[in-house]
């Protein structure tokens, strides 16, 4: 029994020496690499501030207003007014057919108004009052007269010969840019598809689906960036609009972004990059490239009086640029951004004055 307990307790302890001294030689094999050597680094201070948490995802762009036009009617197109890429206002020509047998029926169907204005006339002195006065009988025997002369027909038939040679010209519903039109002077009307498409792009929207598991951080509200994808660099504000209430079978859940200044260059069925944002107030804040890994585990390297310091750290929420530290740093520690791949603890470094760039929060 002792000589078990006395094998087991040899154990432990030399599992615990093991430990520690491959800590220490992590340390000192890192070390080994910089004696005598002075490494170059870059700092920035660890700072207590807000947190800009991201989530990411793609989408396309849409107008908020995507109005197919049509003619109302089959015919050959002889005008078209318009052009792919023009504003356009409301109650503008978009384009026209021939329409001279319309015309005609309109002139025919006026021949024929007039006709029964004439009977009318007649019909007042017949039933006792005088000609053009439609005042001089009673309503029953005026109402009588037009209906016994034609009138209300013939103003039917007039009205149906307007609403006929209407359907001959496409007019902007409301003011817009002309996209997808494809025809020319003297082809048909299409009957399969909209002769063209109104595009009111005053307010570009974006459709783009998250996960389900971060639907928790995304509010009606919520403040993001749009990068579309063909245009690197080219950032818009944007906010969230609506969240579609239902989780698709991929548990995916749409989010429709609303682009809050979009200009000429973004265009309907643009793929863009979407990032919404969420704050956090309070968080310790270091960018992403001050976090190596050395066997496993985060490691900062913090500068202070010409050595570097080997600090294990524990993170939380990252966004593309920065990273927030949980356990292991301090707010105003000057951490290494650069050169410290082959650090050790203590080793000797010395600061580059280099020109940073403001990184969003």
């Amino acid at each position: 029994m002792n000589r078990i307990f006395t094998t087991i307790l040899v154990l432990t302890v030399s599992l615990s020496c093991t430990t520690d001294k491959q800590d220490k030689d992590l340390l000192a094999r890192a070390d080994s690499t910089t004696v005598g050597e002075v490494t170059h680094v870059q700092t920035a201070p660890a700072q207590s501030k807000t947190f800009v948490a991201q989530i990411i995802s793609n989408g396309k762009v849409l107008a908020a207003q995507e109005i197919p036009l049509s003619f109302q009617s089959q015919g050959i197109i002889t005008h078209i007014a318009v052009k792919n890429g023009v504003s356009v206002k409301a109650g503008q020509l978009i384009a026209s057919m021939h329409n001279d047998a319309q015309k005609l029926a309109l002139r025919e169907a006026q021949l024929q108004l007039e006709e029964s204005r004439v009977e009318v006339s007649d019909q007042l002195i017949t039933q006792g009052g005088k000609r053009g006065d439609t005042a001089s009988v009673s309503k029953e025997v005026y109402a009588y007269i037009k209906l016994r002369s034609g009138y209300n027909r013939a103003l039917l038939a007039v009205q149906k010969a307007q609403l006929e040679l209407s359907k001959t010209f496409l007019y902007c519903p409301v003011a817009g840019t002309v996209a997808n039109l494809t025809v020319s002077n003297y082809s048909s009307s299409p009957s399969d598809k909209p002769l063209c498409t109104l595009l009111n792009r005053k307010e570009m929207l974006i459709r783009c689906p998250i996960l389900e598991t971060e639907l928790a951080a995304v509010l009606v509200g919520q403040s993001g960036q749009v990068e579309p994808i063909g245009r690197p660099g080219r950032v818009y504000k944007a906010k969230v609009l609506d969240i579609n209430p239902v989780v698709s079978s991929q548990g995916l859940v749409d989010v429709t972004i609303q682009v809050l200044k979009p200009d000429a260059m973004l265009l309907s069925g643009m793929n863009v990059r979407v990032m919404i944002e969420k704050s956090f107030p309070g968080q310790l804040v270091v960018p992403k490239q001050a976090v190596v890994e050395r066997s496993g585990r985060k490691v900062i390297f913090t500068y202070k009086d010409g050595l570097a310091k080997w600090h294990y750290v524990t993170t939380g929420r990252e966004n593309d640029r920065n990273v927030t530290i949980t356990e292991g740093l301090e707010a105003g520690e000057e951490v290494i951004l650069s050169g410290h791949l082959n650090l050790g603890h203590d080793a000797k470094v010395e600061k580059t004055e280099v020109k940073r760039e403001k990184v969003d929060e």
